[in-house]
């Protein structure tokens, strides 16, 4: 029986309680706590290795204390659950390190350990905050928009027909002729104006609704720098979840959870209606159909999907996100394009049956 066991030292395969194989950490306590916080969740690349070497030489079983966290690593490798812990202190006494060295490694590894949570946590917290600041600023956008198309209408209420963009519309407000436009659009704006039904504004009139469509232009180029600072948070924070979901959807994930690890310890069936909670409180109250979909639904694989299928496709990404935030989470590999991929692929599947159909 092969046992294999990771601590501050290492990763070490062990049979008949004697160490056959092993692959040391570095003695840098920062890099021994990065491995610790991969294998909370995941496996580290000394595992990996370990593992590797270990099939190659016929092994085909390995026991360990929590084989959850070896499952859809395709390690080819069957894992048996081993209740029984083995203690650092005998490995470190069978490698001829003193009992005081490892309990000082012990310390500092797990020192920096709890510095590392620490910040990941505070990151967490900021991104939350940039992404209320858009909401915020999307809200507000909103409600400007809204009052500057009533207001200008007053003076030219044929040009709210003719530009539906919000942002188009306030450019051809604050900036006139200067707005960038299309000719034949700039054309229809010219002659509609000639035999505009709009009342008369005075010069002082027009300069405070040209202010308001300033302001809302500021707004729209604010709203964008945050979005681009969000998308390099995420990017510190949660590559995995970035890459499948998209920066913008997967920072609102995070805040509706409340944290990253918040998330990674979600399953896949609350991560999919997440945002929904209304929806699901009352389908709990009537039992009416329960919300197949919560913020998700902003994904445009589901959004555009036929509406027998945004179901499936809802629960699909929500257990590639599952194991996305898990791996962000817990540093472990990149792998969210491999899970975007895995993603696309199962919705293609999925419209080529049901086109079938």
């Amino acid at each position: 029986m092969i046992k294999l066991t990771t601590n501050v030292l290492g990763t070490f395969a062990l049979k008949n309680g004697k160490i056959i194989k092993r692959i040391p950490f570095p003695s840098d306590p920062e890099e021994v706590a990065e491995r610790l916080l991969q294998i909370e969740g995941g496996v580290c690349r000394e595992e990996i290795q370990m593992i590797d070497e270990l099939r190659e030489t016929g092994i085909k079983e390995i026991h360990v204390q929590n084989p959850g966290r070896f499952l859809g690593k395709n390690l080819e490798m069957d894992f048996i659950e081993d209740k029984e812990s083995i203690n650092p202190l005998d490995i470190a006494r069978e490698i001829g390190v003193s009992k005081k060295e490892i309990s000082e490694l012990i310390f500092l590894s797990n020192l920096e350990l709890t510095k590392k949570k620490l910040r990941v946590l505070e990151r967490d917290q900021i991104l939350i905050q940039a992404v209320c600041s858009l909401d915020d600023i999307e809200e507000v956008s909103n409600r400007l928009i809204g009052r500057l198309r009533e207001w200008y209408s007053l003076y030219f209420p044929e040009l709210d027909t003719l530009v539906k963009k919000h942002e188009l519309y306030a450019e051809i407000i604050a900036l006139g002729d200067k707005a960038p436009i299309d000719p034949g659009i700039a054309k229809n704006i010219r002659d509609a104006k000639k035999k505009s039904m709009g009342m008369e504004f005075s010069r002082s009139d027009l300069n405070e609704v040209k202010k308001l469509s300033d302001l809302i232009l500021k707004l729209n180029s604010f709203r964008r720098d945050t979005e681009e600072y969000i998308q390099e948070l995420m990017q510190d924070i949660s590559p995995n979840i970035s890459a499948l979901a998209g920066p913008i959807l997967g920072a609102r994930l995070i805040s509706i959870a409340g944290s990253l690890e918040r998330l990674s310890r979600f399953p896949a069936s609350t991560i999919q209606i997440l945002g929904a909670e209304e929806s699901f409180f009352r389908f709990l109250r009537t039992k009416k159909k329960p919300p197949k979909h919560g913020i998700i639904f902003q994904l445009p694989e589901i959004r555009s999907s036929p509406k027998n299928l945004r179901g499936k496709i809802s629960r699909i990404f929500a257990s590639k996100l599952a194991i996305a935030a898990k791996a962000d989470h817990f540093k472990g590999e990149f792998i969210g394009d491999k899970l975007r991929e895995e993603f696309l692929k199962r919705v293609e599947d999925l419209k080529k049956s049901n086109n079938n159909l």
